[in-house]
């Protein structure tokens, strides 16, 4: 198994079960290679894969999520997101609705022309 998809689709379902959990992160404004999250104890399987990913969580969080343009990846995000808009919930990166949409945009396509996780 190639191990990038499958960090990928780790990646994702992490993603998409913070937002379910109702979890909100953000990047430590002092500490450029910590997390904060809100509330701030996490279940212990969520914080153990957060652990895992915070290197690309922190990325994704600081560079933003670019789906490639024209895929059904990009369509997930974008339907995700308006969703989210229209029923008034933050879509900022971090919030909650933001990690689904990007979770289940990534899980979408989990290839490497998605975006580099590496």
């Amino acid at each position: 198994m190639n191990s990038n998809r499958c960090s990928k689709e780790e990646l994702a379902l992490l993603l998409v079960a913070l937002g379910r959990a109702g979890i909100e992160i953000a990047p430590h404004p002092s500490h450029p290679n910590r997390l904060r999250h809100r509330p701030a104890v996490l279940p212990p399987d969520l914080s153990a894969l957060l652990s895992t990913h915070r290197a690309v969580v922190i990325r994704l969080l600081v560079n933003g999520y670019t789906p490639v343009s024209d895929s059904n990846d990009g369509y997930i995000m974008t339907e995700r997101i308006g969703i989210a808009d229209e029923l008034g919930m933050p879509t900022h990166a971090g919030s909650t609705a933001w990690l689904i949409a990007v979770g289940e945009s990534i899980n979408c396509r989990c290839d490497t022309e998605s975006f580099g996780i590496h």
